[in-house]
């Protein structure tokens, strides 16, 4: 069997091996240039088979760039009683700047180390928390470059099909398939086949500037 891929991870053959006497290979598991995890499987072993072997690498993999991408969370605090009545997670500061809660408001915007605030009113929070929270799955936007998540077309790059297997298709974080992928933007699975090829395939087709945002948005990984 040769290297292949699940979403953004690459599985590598290495030399072969018995384990409790049992013909085996060992595999590797990377994401991008850096090499994951080491394990062995049987010889006649599937993808599928090499895919479980590293299930908990995947996962631990997942949970730590979860936790290390994840958006801050933004309170809604009452000056009065000193308590969290409402919070959401974004990214950004939206005005807050260093320095303490007083008495000059009863409501303030604080960040999740406490360092930054700023007094609003409840409708004010409201219209922030509603333009700006960010999704569930917001925090696979710092696996990816800032060049296609720019919004600015001028400096937008297009994803590669590595970069696009970080949301789309089997092993994705998203969990989404290509054909659902498509159809949240209107375009046929083998158009959108032609996005996630290999890169230097003759198929290989740029996804667009409208297209890729379009797709993040639905996705709940970046808002439009």
């Amino acid at each position: 069997m040769e290297s292949f891929n699940f979403g953004p991870f690459t599985f590598s053959p290495k030399h072969a091996l018995r384990v409790a006497g049992t013909p085996s290979r060992g595999w590797t598991m990377s994401y991008g240039a850096e090499d994951i995890a080491e394990r062995s499987a049987p010889a006649a072993a599937t993808q599928g088979d090499v895919i479980e072997v590293f299930g908990d690498d995947r996962a631990n993999f997942i949970r730590r760039a979860r936790e290390a991408h994840w958006p801050g969370r933004v309170s809604l605090i009452d000056a009065d009683s000193g308590d969290e009545i409402a919070h959401f997670f974004a990214r950004g500061s939206f005005g807050m700047t260093p320095g303490l809660i007083d008495d000059r408001s009863r409501y303030w915007l604080r960040s999740a180390d406490k360092l930054l605030s700023r007094d609003v009113t409840l409708t004010e929070f409201a219209q922030i928390a509603h333009d700006e929270a960010a999704s569930a799955e917001a925090w696979i936007c710092g696996l990816l470059p800032d060049a296609v998540l720019n919004d600015d077309p001028d400096d937008w790059r297009a994803p590669t099909s590595w970069e696009i297997r970080h949301v789309v298709g089997e092993g994705s974080f998203t969990y989404l398939s290509g054909a659902k992928a498509a159809k949240l933007i209107g375009v046929t699975p083998q158009n959108f086949r032609k996005y996630t090829a290999r890169d230097g395939a003759s198929t290989r087709q740029q996804i667009s500037f409208a297209m890729w945002h379009l797709l993040l948005h639905k996705l709940g990984v970046k808002r439009a």
